[in-house]
């Protein structure tokens, strides 16, 4: 089953009139065939595809599609405002069209990026978006051709998407991929693990599931932990083994969620509690591979409307806290705009950064990428990331 097991959707993304960044390349969109959102006489919307949002619309008299931007049923009251949306329109012939993103209490937040079956995504040039006062409708003018256009809040990038790139990546480096456990909704939690030395890092991305910029700096950094072949990289990789979850929530990824899994929960908020499977299973597993080898390390690759390090203080209790300052120095060096810097600890936040802290004993450590940092320069940030963590503790 594609959807969340019923009707709500997704956005997909909007055409970039100008400014190509680097993004890259999805499978195959599937074909359109789903019961429509709603639909005028030459135009059809629907959402029922892995990642389409938590959408319901109508069409006005003139033509005008209103589309809401809901987020998933929450438990605790509120959610982190990450107003996700992912939807598709087919339409008879060329056409031009209005579309209004409406977010009641909530402000729009994603550039919309937009593609078809022919062309690869492209954000919305800045000149077709318009925004009311209070930025809580936001208002999209779009040429369609003939047939599917997606239109997204990021380029779109499934469950099975990240695995998919990880096992691509990893391949002959060897990893093993080992199925951990079964999200609430029943899907397979993947992990991969390399290595047999001394030590242990732990690598994760997509808690949160729109969190896409934070994935691209991921990529970056497995790409170059892997490739990297000079006397520093092989000493590192002999003497570390390294455990990596490339999907920890594809529940929320594949319903199109904003921030929570399936049950309702933020992931990164139940580390200790570990109340949904997906945070106990991965817990489990991450002490169990690592085997009593000390873990040196633990990076989360997230995104938000900034490029910020949390990292716990450096006189937490953790024999290898001395990687941050060297890490936070490699940053300056290697990258045009390092990202800001965050010290602090909180032992009741349940987040994977202070688990690591106080379970492992690691300076776990959120790397937060800003939403709409170019995918090229994300991967320079984590490939940055993986060559400090090699020539500090190769040496």
């Amino acid at each position: 089953m594609i959807r969340r097991w019923g009707a709500i959707t997704a956005f997909t993304t909007a055409l970039l009139a100008g400014a190509c960044q680097y993004v890259p390349a999805l499978p195959s969109l599937p074909s359109f065939a789903a019961a429509p959102l709603c639909a005028a006489a030459d135009l059809r919307v629907d959402t029922d595809f892995a990642t389409g949002g938590q959408h319901r619309c109508v069409v006005s008299p003139e033509g005008l599609v209103v589309i809401q931007v809901d987020h998933e049923p929450t438990i605790a009251e509120g959610i982190n405002p990450s107003p996700w949306y992912a939807f598709r329109l087919n339409a008879n012939a060329p056409r031009e069209v209005t579309i209004a993103l409406d977010y009641t209490d909530y402000t729009h937040r994603y550039v919309p990026w937009v593609r078809t079956d022919t062309t690869e995504w492209r954000q919305l040039d800045a000149s077709r978006v318009t925004l009311n006062e209070r930025k809580t409708r936001a208002t999209l003018r779009l040429d369609l051709p003939q047939g599917v256009t997606w239109v997204a809040g990021q380029p779109l990038s499934n469950a099975n998407d990240n695995v998919d790139w990880t096992r691509r990546a990893l391949a002959g480096s060897g990893f093993s991929e080992m199925e951990y456990g079964k999200s609430l909704e029943g899907r397979s939690l993947v992990g991969f693990v390399g290595g047999g030395g001394i030590q242990a890092i732990v690598v994760l991305t997509r808690q949160h599931p729109p969190e896409t910029s934070g994935q691209e700096a991921y990529r970056g950094f497995i790409e170059r932990l892997v490739s990297r072949s000079d006397a520093n990289a092989v000493s590192f990789r002999g003497r570390h083994r390294t455990i990596i979850a490339p999907m920890p929530n594809p529940d929320g990824v594949d319903n199109g969620h904003w921030r929570l899994n399936a049950g309702g929960l933020d992931l990164n908020r139940d580390w200790g509690k570990f109340t949904q499977p997906e945070t106990k299973a991965l817990s489990e597993w991450i002490i169990a591979q690592s085997g009593g080898r000390r873990v040196v390390s633990m990076m989360d690759f997230h995104s938000t409307d900034r490029t910020v390090i949390y990292a716990p203080p450096l006189d937490a209790p953790s024999p290898t806290i001395a990687f941050l300052p060297f890490l936070e120095s490699a940053f300056k060096q290697k990258l045009t705009q390092p990202p800001e810097w965050s010290y602090a600890h909180n032992v009741n936040g349940g987040t994977s950064k202070g688990w690591a802290l106080e379970t492992l004993k690691a300076p776990g450590i959120t790397v937060e990428l800003w939403d709409q940092i170019p995918a090229a320069d994300a991967r320079k940030l984590g490939a940055a990331a993986a060559d400090a963590l090699i020539d500090y503790f190769a040496r």
